[in-house]
């Protein structure tokens, strides 16, 4: 693609201004707390509504915050291509696994310990992906 004159000045008066510009000299939209933020306060969201006693369709607020915080993901400049493609698989593929894993075979009272692990497993892979994803994010 062509860079014309008048890219060529935007660029410039982003650079003379401190603007921080991604790839292909976009602006960034989105802060990287945003994303960041959605897919963690996702797994809080659904935590602090199951122990309220939440009914299941109440809880797919927490798994739309989610699904948003990893199209905001997708479409930041903060994080390269492959670092975007763990983030997601990270936080909404695999606790979704694990999840599933749990209302298919699961699910019993004598597999509380096996439950008790899926949880684990769940709160470890969406927060401790959000925070690697915001340790991993680009600065500047």
């Amino acid at each position: 693609m062509k860079s014309t004159s008048a890219d060529t000045a935007y660029q410039e008066r982003d650079v003379q201004a401190g603007v921080a510009t991604g790839a292909g000299g976009r602006k960034a939209r989105v802060r990287p707390a945003v994303p960041a933020g959605l897919i963690a306060g996702s797994y809080v969201l659904a935590f602090l509504l199951q122990v309220a006693g939440a009914p299941t369709a109440v809880l797919s607020v927490a798994l739309l915050m989610r699904i948003v915080g990893c199209v905001l993901l997708c479409t930041s400049l903060f994080w390269r291509p492959w670092q975007k493609v763990t983030g997601v698989l990270v936080t909404l593929v695999l606790p979704a696994a694990a999840n599933l894993l749990w209302n298919r075979e699961l699910s019993g009272e004598g597999t509380m310990v096996l439950r008790l692990l899926a949880d684990v497993l769940q709160l470890v892979c969406v927060v401790g992906g959000a925070a690697w994803l915001w340790w991993t994010r680009r600065k500047g």
